[in-house]
C-alpha cells in the first residue's frame, strides 16, 4: 500500500474529460486498498461555494502526492502547494503550454511563444511563460496521454519532458447488447443511429459544435432513415430527427454509445479524448478527423474511419457510409472493442499510474 495519501484534483467536480480521468483513478486506488482523495473547485451543484485555486492547494496536507489534472488557475495552484508535496501533473489538453488555448491547431504563433495570440488570449506571452516556469519549479512528474502533445511540449520547453500514459475506460467484460440499450432508450431497432458529444455541445469550438446541425443535414439526406442525438449542451430540444440533450453522467453516456451506430467527431484538435475510448468500449466505431492524439486511437478502416482534416464533405460522406452500412460498423466496432480492451482499460491506466507513484514515496 501506498504510503502517502494521493489527491487528485480537478476544477470540475463531474464533468469533462480530465475530471473523468481523475475520478477513474481515484476510485481505482480506493478499491485496490490505497488512500486517495479526489479534491475539486467547482461542485456544479446549484448553491455551492466556488473554491479558489489557492484555497484548495493551501487545504492539501502537507507531504502528500498531488495529481493536478486541471485548474481555473494551474500556475497559481502550485505555487500554493505545501512544502514535501510530490506532484504529478497529467496534460489533458495544451493549456498549460500555450498562452490559453486547448489545442494550436497548427497555430503559428505556437512557434513564437504565443507572443501575438490570434484568438485574442489576454497576455499569452506572459501566462505562457508564467505556467511553463510553474511547471518546472513544482519539479512535478509531466505526464502526456498522447504522443502528440509531449512532442507540444518538449517544443514548448525542453527542460519538459513528458512520460505518456495513455487515457482508458472501464472496459466490459462482453461487447454491449445494443438491441437492449434501445429498448431501454426507446429507440426503434431499425434506426440508423448517430452521435455528436463534446462537453459544450454545439458550443463547443473545438469540437465543431457550431457546425453540428450542417454536418447533420448533409448525412440526413444521404441517410433518410438516420437519427442524431447531439449530447453535451444545457438543454434539451428537438428539430426533426436532430435531438440535442444536456451533458449526461456516465452510466447513461454508455447506454448511448451502446445504442448507437456512429459516433461522429468532427474535432479540430485533440489530445488523447476520452469520448472515443468510451465509444470504443461500448463497439461503437467513430468518424474523426485525423489531429492530435487522435491518430494514436484509431486505426483508419480498423476501428474507425480518419478524415484528412477539415474536409467536411468527406467527413460526411464516411459516416453516411458507416450508417448505411451497418454490418462495417458493426465489425469495426468489434475490432475497436478488443484491441482497445488491451490499449486503454482502467486496469492499465491505474496500473502505470500506480507504479509511478510508488516511485515518489
Amino acid at each position: 500500500m501506498l504510503s502517502r495519501t494521493v489527491i487528485h484534483h480537478s476544477f470540475l467536480a463531474k464533468s469533462g474529460g480530465a475530471t473523468k480521468v481523475a475520478a477513474m483513478l481515484h476510485d481505482g486506488l480506493l478499491k485496490s486498498g490505497h488512500k486517495s482523495i479526489h479534491s475539486f473547485e467547482a461542485s456544479e451543484e446549484p448553491g455551492d461555494k466556488l473554491i479558489l485555486p489557492e484555497e484548495a492547494a493551501q487545504s492539501i496536507p502537507e507531504g502528500n502526492i498531488v495529481h493536478l489534472h486541471s485548474s481555473a488557475a494551474p500556475a497559481l495552484f502550485l505555487r500554493k502547494l505545501p512544502a514535501r508535496t510530490k506532484t504529478v501533473i497529467t496534460l489533458h489538453d495544451t493549456k498549460l503550454i500555450t498562452g490559453g488555448c486547448a489545442s494550436p491547431m497548427g497555430c503559428v504563433q505556437f512557434e513564437e511563444a504565443c507572443s501575438n495570440c490570434p484568438r485574442n488570449f489576454p497576455d499569452s506571452k506572459r501566462s505562457r511563460r508564467d505556467k511553463i516556469s510553474a511547471l518546472i519549479e513544482s519539479k512535478a512528474v509531466l505526464v502526456s496521454p498522447s504522443g502528440w502533445l509531449a512532442r507540444l511540449a518538449r517544443k514548448a520547453d525542453p527542460a519538459l519532458k513528458p512520460r505518456i500514459i495513455p487515457n482508458g475506460t472501464t472496459w466490459p467484460d462482453k461487447p454491449a447488447d445494443r438491441k437492449a440499450a434501445r429498448k431501454e432508450l426507446g429507440i426503434h431497432h431499425a434506426s440508423r443511429v448517430l452521435l455528436f458529444i463534446a462537453h459544450g455541445g454545439a458550443k463547443a469550438a473545438y469540437k465543431s459544435g457550431p457546425e453540428w446541425k450542417q454536418y447533420w443535414l448533409e448525412i440526413k439526406k444521404a441517410v433518410p432513415e438516420a437519427l442524431c442525438f447531439a449530447i453535451g449542451g444545457n438543454s434539451n430540444s428537438r428539430d426533426g430527427d436532430f435531438i440535442s440533450i444536456p451533458y449526461v453522467q456516465n452510466d447513461m453516456l454508455n447506454k448511448f454509445l451502446c445504442a448507437a451506430d456512429v459516433l461522429a467527431y468532427p474535432t479540430l484538435g485533440d489530445n488523447h479524448p476520452l469520448i472515443i475510448i468510451e465509444a470504443m468500449a461500448q463497439s461503437l466505431p467513430a468518424v474523426s478527423y485525423a489531429v492530435g492524439g487522435v491518430v494514436e486511437q484509431i486505426s483508419d478502416g480498423e476501428n474507425g474511419i480518419l478524415v484528412a482534416p477539415y474536409e467536411k464533405k468527406t467527413f460526411t460522406e464516411k459516416v453516411s457510409i458507416l450508417l448505411k452500412n451497418s454490418r462495417l460498423a458493426r465489425e469495426m466496432g468489434s475490432r475497436g472493442f478488443h484491441t482497445g480492451k488491451k490499449r486503454f482499460s482502467s486496469e492499465r491506466v491505474l496500473g502505470d499510474y500506480t507504479k509511478l507513484y510508488y516511485s515518489l514515496v
